[in-house]
């Protein structure tokens, strides 16, 4: 910043102080003047200065409350304050530079020092300037890793087959070391993964990208669970092998028609499983990934349905309250057996239960979880062709399992009109005059929601779908505008070679069946 776009205020209530400054001062910086510490706090709003050269006793207010309004109330630390007073003594000098000053100058002053001194000032301010500048371009860089990070990471909610899938992210700033992924095999399990990189920022997530693309080759080559932590293993070893930096990973494949699953645990907190009412924590098999080779057994667990796996990373129980008590893993593990026994669990029903502790959470860690619900009797999945009477078969039989649930007629008379209207559209348009496979996919969450996917594999919409209520001529786009006025959220996507349109429907506790 050249020195004639510094602006300084000048505040002083005698006016022949304010000549000699402006004399000494207006050919090299934009001026301002005050009387009065009143008028100085209007002048400071509308003036913006830079450096404020500032009277201590003045009518009105004094200095010392126009510094409590600049330091307090606006909560301005880059604008330079220099003191310029008669009453030059320790006591004020103290008061002056704990109250928020840059700098003290004792009246009279002498010119040539004046100059220096509201020159230190401005180098100052261009220094704060330039360090605004390059925080700035850092802080937009990290916002593009963060972006470009949750581009990484899998939909929420999805439904793959009776098995869905709820999702938690929460990063402790705008980076995060912590990963979860999960993709159908070749053989039609389901892999489970949650991970946490050690440290934070912008390294945590770049070899948190590093760790999801090593996961991401176990699908498209179908590595086995050993296979994957070795080759993750090796990976880790040859980039970060003479770093401080570690992985921690829980890997799972679920069988649901088996009802088995088999995993790995490198140094991760436990995943839980329930199933039939019992509950089994799945303990570390190895050591954290990252510091030296090892060899890698999987386990294998059968389960019963329904079923649930609860995976989550340590910022989950590694938070202090206000009583600055660690909450830990033993409570934490606690309170989700005593939800999972009550039937309550879910990770917004675990997370409300934390802020209902009284001295916390207060998380400074990265905070992720999935909770996989397996065969739960709210999740069903209905497939039909894609034919009218089909179709509409399709949305009674839906609406007939959601009204075990639902106790509120308009609540199902909604949700009638939603997948009939859904179902009704995959016969119109998915496949060009032909009929082709659908699927109506629910998951009810007891005392809160209904997400419903209708999927196809057809053509899809492309860019022409619109949420907007069609013209009456129009022969598409009436249904979605219904679609998304009867719903709390709806979107269409594409995820692989499916046509998904996900609604959620809220729904008050009081219109649920008890």
């Amino acid at each position: 910043m050249a020195a004639e776009d510094i602006r300084v205020l000048l505040v002083d209530d005698s006016k022949t102080v304010l000549r000699l400054l402006t004399y000494i001062l207006g050919d090299h910086y934009v001026l301002h003047s005050a009387e009065d510490g009143q008028e100085a706090i209007e002048a400071y709003a509308s003036f913006k200065p830079d450096v404020i050269i500032l009277d201590m006793n003045m009518p009105v207010k004094s200095g010392f409350e126009v510094m409590q309004h600049v330091r307090g109330v606006a909560q301005d630390h880059d604008v330079q304050i220099i003191v310029l007073t008669a009453q030059d003594t320790k006591a004020l000098k103290a008061r002056a530079f704990a109250a928020g000053a840059n700098d003290f100058l004792g009246k009279p002053f002498d010119r040539e020092e004046l100059m220096a001194r509201v020159d230190a000032a401005v180098r100052q301010v261009n220094l704060t300037r330039r360090l605004r500048k390059a925080y700035d371009r850092i802080s937009r860089e990290f916002d593009l890793v963060a972006n470009l990070q949750k581009c990484l990471l899998p939909d929420c909610s999805p439904v793959l087959g009776e098995t869905t899938v709820e999702c938690f992210y929460r990063p402790s700033g705008r980076a995060s070391g912590d990963y979860y992924d999960f993709f159908t095999l070749p053989n039609g399990a389901i892999r489970v993964v949650m991970a946490d990189v050690s440290g934070h920022g912008a390294r945590a997530a770049f070899l948190m990208a590093v760790v999801r693309t090593l996961m991401r080759v176990s699908q498209t080559h179908y590595l086995t669970l050993a296979e994957t932590l070795s080759l993750a293993s090796h990976h880790l070893l040859t980039s970060i092998g003479g770093e401080p930096d570690f992985v921690t990973l829980a890997v799972v494949d679920i069988d649901p028609d088996e009802g088995s699953l088999t995993y790995l645990n490198a140094g991760h907190c436990p995943p839980l499983l329930s199933s039939a009412g019992s509950f089994h924590w799945l303990d570390p098999t190895g050591t954290v990934l990252g510091f030296f080779e090892q060899e890698f057994k999987p386990r294998t667990i059968t389960f019963q349905k329904p079923a649930g796996l609860f995976l989550y990373t340590d910022g989950w129980y590694e938070w202090r309250g206000l009583d600055h008590e660690l909450f830990g893993l033993e409570s934490f593990k606690e309170l989700s057996e005593k939800l999972l026994s009550e039937g309550r669990f879910t990770l917004r029903t675990l997370l409300e239960n934390l802020c209902g502790e009284s001295a916390g959470p207060v998380f400074t860690d990265d905070v992720t979880a999935l909770w996989v619900d397996m065969g739960g009797p709210g999740n069903r999945v209905f497939t039909a062709v894609s034919s009218p009477s089909a179709s509409r078969m399709l949305a009674k039989d839906a609406v007939a399992v959601l009204a075990d649930f639902v106790a509120d007629a308009d609540t199902l008379h909604d949700l009638d009109i939603i997948l009939t209207e859904a179902c009704a559209n995959v016969t119109r348009h998915a496949y060009s005059e032909v009929v082709g496979p659908m699927e109506v996919r629910l998951r009810v969450n007891p005392g809160r929601s209904v997400e419903v996917e209708v999927v196809d594999w057809g053509r899809g919409f492309g860019d022409k779908v619109s949420f907007e209520n069609a013209a009456p001529e129009s022969e598409c786009g009436r249904g979605m505008f219904i679609i998304c006025k009867l719903s709390d959220q709806c979107e269409l996507k594409r995820r692989g070679k499916e046509n998904v349109l996900r609604v959620v429907k809220e729904i008050r506790k009081d219109l649920w069946k008890t």
